[in-house]
């Protein structure tokens, strides 16, 4: 993660707000996160797959060299994660209930890899650096602000019989 992960979570934000307006606000706070929570999986997961594409697929060498980190297949592999994790957002308007904590799950993972990377960096270099732990915090704050707005929201939590 980074600010241009700061910058899609933002225009999730965004577009949350102009339906909202559109449509009027809920009288409830459960409708008012499942819409913002919504927005997140369309806008801000949805651009994190075609970003993920595009710069871990289509422009992978120029990519890794940027970053300093060797390429490979392993990134394009991300680069596929990463559409996945789109993919799924967009499925999130037809598909709701569990379903979006099957989304959920697959951003925090998707999260846990940005703190591991970033974890990482700085204990192989032995010190902090401020790109790093922005990175950590906002990925933390993120994966709060899902939660809140999934607990808010109802239903996301709640499993039922696999039979």
């Amino acid at each position: 993660m980074s600010m241009w992960f700061l910058a899609l979570w933002g225009m999730g934000l965004i577009s949350a707000l102009v339906h909202l307006f559109i449509v009027g606000f809920p009288e409830n706070i459960s409708e008012t996160s499942t819409i913002i929570l919504l927005h997140q999986f369309i806008v801000t997961f949805g651009l994190v797959g075609i970003i993920g594409v595009i710069v871990n697929i289509v422009y992978a060498e120029s990519t890794a060299k940027k970053l300093g980190w060797p390429g490979g297949l392993f990134q394009i592999k991300y680069g596929f994660s990463q559409l996945g994790l789109g993919i799924m957002g967009v499925m999130a308007i037809w598909f709701g209930g569990t379903f979006w904590l099957g989304v959920i799950v697959s951003m925090y993972i998707y999260g846990l890899s940005g703190l591991w990377s970033h974890t990482y960096i700085m204990v192989q270099n032995k010190k902090a650096d401020a790109d790093s732990v922005g990175n950590i915090i906002m990925c933390l704050l993120y994966m709060a602000f899902l939660t809140i707005l999934s607990i808010l929201a109802g239903d996301i939590w709640v499993t039922g019989s696999m039979l």
